[in-house]
């Protein structure tokens, strides 16, 4: 068995892993946005009780996960828009009757991943820049009241 036929056994699974894999970030992506409008509501009222490290560890927490989320979301849903594009140019290939319908049902299933991918990394890259801008401030007032 060749290493082209091995990849094509593992594309054949299609995009639904990768849907999965989406779905599980969209979670995350949106527990960790609620969670620091929480925690930045909290330590906007406390602000002066915290020590200047303490503050920014805490206003930079999990930043760095809607980051990457923002950054490679869409490449995971082109991934599995891939994944799912070529599984239905196989369909097309193995099946009996020939058509648009036998391509097309397997390319829109396939765009849905795609669409995953924008569905959580543009609500994490708001949410990251949101709380980077508020993060500067927030450390800008702390500074200015220590004065």
């Amino acid at each position: 068995m060749s290493i082209t036929e091995i990849a094509l056994k593992l594309a054949l699974i299609g995009g639904d892993p990768v849907l999965y894999i989406l779905l599980i970030m969209s979670i995350i992506n949106f527990a960790i946005i609620i969670e620091r409008f929480i925690t930045y509501k909290t330590i906007e009222k406390n602000l002066t009780k915290f020590e200047p490290l303490e503050l920014k560890i805490s206003l930079e927490k999990r930043l760095g996960i809607l980051a990457t989320f923002g950054n490679n979301a869409p490449f995971i849903g082109l991934f599995g828009t891939v994944l799912g594009i070529i599984k239905a140019f196989h369909s097309l290939s193995t099946s009996t009757e020939f058509g648009v319908r036998v391509v097309m049902a397997g390319i829109s299933e396939a765009l849905v991943a795609t669409a995953m991918g924008l569905f959580v990394a543009i609500p994490a890259v708001i949410a990251y820049n949101y709380f980077v801008r508020k993060a500067k401030f927030l450390m800008m007032v702390y500074e200015e009241s220590k004065k």
